[in-house]
C-alpha cells in the first residue's frame, strides 16, 4: 500500500467480484457500448464497492473468444461519487494479446517518459470471481491526474484519438470529427474550434510558412520528440496508423501535444505491406532505384497513385489472417493453398490436390516405411502448428486452455484413417484428400478455394478452436525466381535495389498470401523494420503532420537530433536488457502458469532476449526485443542524416 501506484516494480492484486456468473457474457455483449457491468474491487486490503467494468474493445483485432484475456476499463466512481484510488478513478489493464512478452508496453513508457509527457504503466494481477486471470499492464489513462502531474493544470481539453485521426481537414462542422476524435474532457466548443484550425492550418500551410502557422497551434517540440520516438522504436500504434492510437492535449495557451497511448505494437522487426489490384506492366522495369526507405517496388513511380498502381498500405487487408484472434481453419486455408498451388492462380486443381497430398505424406513417412503411426503423424502435424521450444526445461507449447495441434491433429488422423488401423498409408491419405476435394470444391470445372477449404476444416473439426498463436513472422520463404534476384540469409531473394520478389510470406509457421510474376494482381512485401527509414514520411498520405514538419529542413533537422539521441542513450541493450530482465522476472512465475493466454510461455521466455542464428527469421528463431534493440540500433547509426554526417534528405 505505500508504493505508488504505477510503481514498475510491485506487482499488486486486483481482485474483481461480480455477482452473476456470467459476467464474461455481460461484458462481450456491452463491449461496444456505454454500459458498465458493476462489480466490487479489493486493491491492497481495501474494498471498493460501485466500480463498472468494460471491456475495451481492440481496434483493428477482433475480439478474443470467450475464455481468453480482455483488455479492462475500471471505472472506480461508477456509482460511488469522487471513490478514486491514488486521485485515479479509472484503471486500464490492458491484456497484451498480441506482445507475447508482455513488455512492450513498459519499456515504450519507460523510454517516453524521458522526452515528453508519457502515460506510466506497470504490472498486475487480475483475479475475478476468485479465478486468477494473469497478469495485465495497467496503463495511466489520460485524465486529470495525468494532467496534473505532466502540465501542472488539470485545465484545458483531451482527446483520445482513434486510428483514422491523422490531423486531416474533414471541414469547418465539429460533428465531421467527432467519430474520430474522442473528446474527454467537458463538451467544449472552443476546444473543437481549435482542433479544426490546428488541421486547416497544417493543410494550408506551404513549407515555407509551416513552422510559423503550425507554432500558433502546436507544440512543434514536443511532436517532433513524439513522432521520432514512433520512428526509432517502431510504434505501429501510434500516429496514423491503423492499429492504434495516441491521444491529443489542448493547453490554456491554445497549443496542442501529442501524448503516447497505444504502444504495444512497438519494438517490433518486420512488418507487412500488402499491395493490391497491381496491374501487368509491359516491358523492362526502370533502372532507377526507389530511395531508401521507400516501401514500392523499383520501378514504381513514387508520385503515380493511380488505382492501377496504388501505395501500399502497412499492416494486412481486413480479410487476410491477422496476428492473434485467428482460428485455425482460416490459417489452414491459407496454409493449404498456397502449398499446393502450383500455377499460383489460387484455385487448386484435383492434380495438385492429390500431388499435394503425396508430397504431405512422403514428407510425414520420414523413415520411408510407407506407413504413418497415429504417434508420428501427431508429432509431425504438431510441429507444424507448434515450433520446438527453446531448450529451457518448457517443452510445451499452451494456447490459453486449449491444445490446438492435438485436437486438430486427432480430427486429421480420423478422418484419414479409413480402416482404424491407428496406422496411415499412401492410399489412405491421397483417399481421403480426393474425398474432401469432391465435397468441397465448387464451380466447373471443379476447383479448391481458400474460403472451401475453410468451411470444409471447419466441419471436420470436432470443435471450435481457438485462439492461434502467430506471435512472430518468420522468414521470407520466397518461391520464384526473377533475373537479377540475389538470395540474402534469411530474406530471401531481392532485386538488384533490395526489395523482395514473388513468393509467399511464413506467419509461424504457415506460408501467407503469394508472389505474382511480373507484378501479378498483388504481392505481399516484408519491410525488415530495422530498415525503416528516418525520414520515411517525406512521401507518405497518411501521417500529414509528420510529413508537413519534416519538408522543413530546421525541422527535420531537430527531428533527425532526437532520432540520434533516442538511438545512443537508449537503443541499446546493455541499457535497455537489464529493465527488460528486470521486468520479464518479476511476472514469470506468474506468467507460466496462466491459463487464458492466446500466445504461449514459450514465446514469452523466446521474444526476450533469445539470441538467433545471425540473418535467420525462421523455424523457432522467433524476432527478440534483444535482436530488434541491436538491429534496429545498428541500422540507425549508420545513417549519416541520423549521425550529422549528412545534410542530404
Amino acid at each position: 500500500p505505500d508504493k505508488p501506484l504505477y510503481d514498475p516494480e510491485t506487482l499488486r492484486t486486483l481482485f474483481l467480484e461480480f455477482d452473476d456468473t456470467d459476467w464474461e457474457k455481460q461484458l462481450t455483449d456491452f463491449a461496444r457500448t456505454d454500459v458498465l457491468v458493476p462489480a466490487r474491487l479489493t486493491l491492497d486490503g481495501k474494498n471498493y464497492g460501485g466500480v463498472g467494468i468494460h471491456f475495451h474493445p481492440p481496434i483493428a483485432l477482433p475480439a478474443p473468444a470467450e475464455g481468453y484475456k480482455r483488455s479492462l476499463e475500471l471505472t472506480l466512481d461508477a456509482t460511488v461519487a469522487g471513490q478514486k484510488i491514488n486521485g485515479q478513478h479509472q484503471l486500464r489493464l490492458l491484456d497484451a494479446t498480441t506482445d507475447p512478452t508482455v513488455l512492450r508496453t513498459m519499456l515504450y513508457s519507460t523510454v517516453a517518459g524521458h522526452y515528453l509527457p508519457a502515460p506510466k504503466a506497470n504490472f498486475v494481477r487480475v483475479v475475478i470471481n476468485g479465478e486468477s486471470w494473469g497478469v495485465y499492464v495497467s496503463t495511466q489513462p489520460l485524465d486529470e491526474n495525468f494532467l496534473q502531474e505532466n502540465f501542472q493544470t488539470t485545465a484545458g481539453a483531451r482527446w483520445t484519438v482513434s486510428p483514422a485521426g491523422n490531423l486531416s481537414y474533414l471541414g469547418d462542422k465539429a460533428d465531421a470529427y467527432r467519430g474520430i476524435y474522442h473528446l474527454e474532457s467537458p463538451e467544449n466548443p472552443a476546444a473543437w474550434t481549435a482542433l479544426i484550425a490546428l488541421c486547416q492550418a497544417l493543410k494550408d500551410s506551404s513549407t515555407n510558412q509551416l513552422e510559423a502557422a503550425l507554432a500558433a497551434h502546436l507544440d512543434i517540440d514536443s511532436a517532433l520528440r513524439c513522432l521520432a520516438l514512433e520512428n526509432v522504436l517502431i510504434n505501429q500504434n501510434g500516429y496514423g496508423s491503423s492499429t492504434g492510437g495516441y491521444g491529443l492535449y489542448l493547453t490554456t495557451d491554445g497549443h496542442f501535444h501529442l501524448i503516447p497511448q497505444e504502444s504495444e505494437a512497438s519494438f517490433r522487426l518486420v512488418e507487412i505491406s500488402e499491395y493490391g489490384n497491381r496491374s501487368r506492366r509491359s516491358g523492362p522495369p526502370s533502372n532507377n532505384p526507389a530511395p531508401a526507405g521507400d516501401k514500392r517496388g523499383p520501378g514504381e513511380n513514387p508520385t503515380d497513385k493511380s488505382p492501377s498502381n496504388p501505395a501500399p498500405r502497412s499492416n494486412n487487408p481486413k480479410d487476410f489472417p491477422r496476428q492473434s484472434g485467428t482460428d485455425l481453419a482460416m490459417l489452414l486455408s491459407y496454409s493449404f493453398v498456397n502449398k499446393a498451388d502450383s500455377d499460383f492462380n489460387e484455385k487448386i486443381t484435383r492434380d495438385e490436390w492429390l500431388t499435394f497430398a503425396r508430397s504431405w505424406f512422403l514428407v510425414m513417412d520420414e523413415d520411408i516405411v510407407g506407413k504413418i503411426t497415429r504417434e508420428q503423424f501427431l508429432l509431425k502435424f504438431r510441429g507444424l502448428i507448434t515450433p520446438a521450444s527453446i531448450a529451457d526445461g518448457h517443452t510445451k507449447q499452451t494456447y490459453g486452455r486449449d491444445d490446438p495441434a492435438g485436437i486438430i491433429g486427432q480430427d486429421f488422423f480420423k478422418a484419414m484413417d479409413a480402416n482404424g488401423d491407428n496406422q496411415l498409408t499412401s492410399e489412405e491419405v491421397i483417399n481421403c484428400f480426393s474425398q474432401w476435394f469432391d465435397r468441397w470444391s465448387s464451380s466447373k470445372p471443379a476447383v479448391l478455394t481458400k474460403a472451401a477449404l475453410q468451411r470444409g476444416f471447419t466441419e471436420l473439426f470436432s470443435r471450435t478452436v481457438f485462439q492461434a498463436d502467430q506471435t512472430y513472422i518468420a522468414k521470407h520463404d520466397l518461391s520464384i525466381s526473377n533475373d537479377g534476384t540475389k538470395e540474402e540469409p534469411g530474406r530471401g531473394k531481392r532485386d538488384p535495389n533490395g526489395y523482395g520478389v514473388g513468393g509467399a510470406v511464413d506467419v509461424g509457421p504457415w506460408r501467407l498470401g503469394r508472389g505474382g510474376r511480373g507484378g501479378g494482381e498483388s504481392r505481399t512485401l516484408i519491410t525488415f523494420s530495422e530498415e525503416l527509414d528516418p525520414l520515411s514520411a517525406l512521401d507518405e498520405t497518411n501521417r500529414p503532420l509528420l510529413t508537413k514538419l519534416l519538408s522543413v529542413p530546421v525541422l527535420r533537422t531537430r527531428y533527425l537530433e532526437y532520432v540520434r539521441d533516442i538511438t545512443e542513450n537508449w537503443l541499446n541493450w546493455n541499457k535497455l536488457g537489464p529493465i527488460a530482465k528486470r521486468y520479464h522476472n518479476l511476472i514469470a512465475a506468474d506468467v507460466s502458469k496462466e491459463t487464458h493466454r492466446a500466445t504461449s510461455y514459450v514465446h514469452f521466455v523466446q521474444e526476450l532476449d533469445q539470441d538467433p542464428t545471425p540473418g535467420s527469421r525462421d523455424g523457432d528463431a522467433a524476432p527478440s526485443l534483444k535482436d530488434f534493440i541491436t538491429e534496429r540500433s545498428a541500422y540507425l547509426l549508420k545513417d549519416d542524416r541520423v549521425m550529422g554526417r549528412s545534410d542530404g534528405p
